[in-house]
Order: structure tokens, then C-alpha cells, then sequence
């Protein structure tokens, strides 16, 4: 079941055309009550004070069940302090049905969810409260093809499919192909994951 908490009185209407049986309560109290361990919790940080968001973050991770925090002014700042907490999404209030879908399809396979806008940013300082396999220094980076291990260093960066596609002069279907071979080589759950395992590269490393 996926609960949606918010201190909004009429919750959004893409958040029941994504989840269409999810239920919106007003407290992280009122969440512990109604969920029951399968599904994801949402969290509206519109209109919270910071003291208000440190302890949502606290009272929803009691839960031990995935996180989302799903902001109206994203920034640096909030990604850190969301993913320090041991959530597992972060994104724009705004997303839509689908883009919501996807991050929980994303979240509920063991990924994490970020902007690419906040990649490079939240991993430098974020990467030791994410769990992630070791993958011995990355040895799947030499298995990449050269335009691949091109991508792959775009995406550590956290460019994305579009700002990689115009920096090599390549279509977004022909990046996607690219990043796709790349997960399958390296295991990567998602780009997160697989920009923490090419943290364990030298290439890559801090």
C-alpha cells in the first residue's frame, strides 16, 4: 500500500491515478496506523518548517519500509539531509502519475531515486549511507566499450540521456541503448546504484 503524507487537505490527483488505492493521511503518526509493510511512504514536504521535516524523516523511517520525499523546492541541501536520513527517493512535488510509477518500481526492486540535476552532488557526500555491493573496483568499466565508458563518465557527472546525447552528438535513443548495455554489464539497479559502483573506480574515485 502506498501512503502519501501531507499536510495538504485534498491530495493531488495524479498521486491516486499512479497508486489508485494509495491513501493520504495528515501525520507520520497517522501513517504508522493505516500501513501495513508492503508499499511505499511518501512524504509532502510542502509547507514544512525545517524541525518539521527532520522529524517526519525520523518518525517515517520507524516504519522501516521505503521512503520518498517528494518536494516542492528542490535543493541541494534537502537531497543530502533526505538521503543522511536513509530514504530512498527524493523528487519534484510536482512529478507526474507516471514519473511517480516509475519511482517506485525504481525504490521497490532496491534503487534509489535522485535528479539527475542532484547525482553528483548527493553521491559525493551521501554515497556511505547507501548500501551498495562491493564490485571489486569496478572491474566491469573495462568490459565497456569505449563510447560506453564515455557515457558512463557523463553519468557520474549527472548529466543526463539529453545533456549526454548533445555532448556526444548522438541521438537519446542511441544513449539509451548505451546506458542500458551499461547496467547489464555492471548489475546496476539503477543509475544511483551504478554511479556508486563507478565510484570504486579509479577513474572515478574522490
Amino acid at each position: 500500500m502506498h501512503v502519501f503524507v501531507s499536510k495538504k487537505k485534498l491530495s493531488p490527483v495524479r498521486w491516486h491515478e499512479a497508486f489508485p488505492d494509495a491513501l493520504t493521511v495528515r501525520t507520520p503518526q497517522e501513517a504508522q496506523r493505516v500501513h501495513y509493510g508492503s508499499g511505499l511512504i511518501w512524504l509532502d514536504f510542502t509547507s514544512l518548517e525545517p524541525v518539521e521535516k527532520t522529524l517526519w524523516l525520523h518518525a517515517a523511517q520507524e516504519l522501516r519500509t521505503p521512503v520518498v520525499v517528494l518536494s516542492n523546492l528542490p535543493n541541494d541541501d534537502e537531497a543530502m539531509m533526505v538521503f543522511r536520513s536513509g530514504s530512498a527517493g527524493y523528487s519534484h512535488v510536482l512529478a507526474a502519475a507516471t514519473l511517480l510509477r516509475e519511482i517506485a518500481l525504481v525504490v521497490e526492486h532496491g534503487g534509489y531515486w535522485v535528479g539527475a540535476e542532484f547525482i553528483g552532488k548527493v553521491l559525493k557526500v551521501s554515497s556511505r549511507y547507501m548500501q551498495v555491493e562491493s564490485c571489486e573496483g569496478a572491474v566491469f568499466f573495462d568490459e565497456l566499450t569505449a563510447r560506453e565508458q564515455m557515457v558512463a563518465q557523463l553519468i557520474a557527472q549527472g548529466a543526463s540521456n539529453k545533456e549526454i546525447a548533445g555532448s556526444l552528438g548522438v541521438t537519446e535513443r542511441t544513449v539509451k541503448a548505451h546506458v542500458s548495455s551499461i547496467f547489464a554489464k555492471s548489475g546496476a539497479r539503477d543509475r544511483v546504484h551504478l554511479v556508486l559502483l563507478l565510484n570504486e573506480h579509479e577513474v572515478f574515485a574522490v
